[in-house]
């Protein structure tokens, strides 16, 4: 009997509330903490908190998207069913699809959707009637809004002028705005006021990411 995959978008969501946490405990110390801790907890830390936080939920993401890719290789079955591969048996363990993924590199990167994609297309099938690409179909379906989360998380961990410039991007097409120097801190600190309760960006881009895991394993 196929193996289940395990509920990895009940971890991400974990750790999605961790960070928002951790952001809440800077706010309400910036509030109520005192004049010396506002002088330490400033609107700038504040913001690179925000960063941080957002930076860890997305490195559960790329962890996980990762593992299910893996494990979708061994045969394992998600809620939305079995990946089909394009060729040969599943692999015997995770050792194995992991060995074959990386065929002799230390690594590979799955914070950008379109090396996801592509990665998905190499080893399942896809476009097949009744055997359709899991992972790949729900990543297509959100490349924009995925490619602008990557970008912001690209922002946090680089300060070149093209990472600034998409990142940029990023904010106008999510929030229909820039900030100022291109922090993203700035950005996720922010509201989203379309909704209500306004919700800060954190809070709606790693709803998100948590959402999708949902939808993949």
């Amino acid at each position: 009997m196929p193996r289940r995959m395990p509920r990895f978008d009940r971890a991400l969501s974990n750790q999605a509330q961790l960070a928002a946490a951790i952001v809440r405990a800077g706010e309400i110390t910036h509030v109520s903490g005192g004049p010396a801790l506002r002088k330490e907890w400033s609107i700038i830390r504040l913001e690179s908190l925000y960063e941080l936080a957002y930076l860890k939920v997305f490195a559960a993401w790329e962890m996980y998207l990762e593992a299910i890719f893996y494990r979708s290789l061994c045969g394992y079955v998600s809620t939305a069913g079995q990946e089909s591969l394009v060729r040969g048996p599943f692999f015997p363990d995770l050792a194995a699809a992991e060995s074959a993924v990386l065929a002799g590199r230390s690594y590979v990167l799955w914070h950008n959707p379109q090396h996801v994609i592509d990665r998905c297309r190499q080893y399942f099938k896809s476009g097949v009637p009744g055997c359709p690409c899991i992972q790949e179909t729900t990543i297509s379906s959100n490349l924009t809004r995925l490619v602008d989360l990557a970008s912001i998380r690209h922002r946090i961990v680089h300060d070149q002028t093209d990472a600034k410039r998409k990142c940029d991007i990023a904010t106008l097409h999510i929030a229909g705005r820039t900030y100022l120097s291109s922090r993203p801190g700035r950005f996720l600190r922010d509201w989203d006021r379309s909704v209500a309760p306004h919700r800060r960006w954190l809070e709606v881009t790693i709803a998100e990411l948590t959402a999708l895991i949902g939808q993949i394993v």
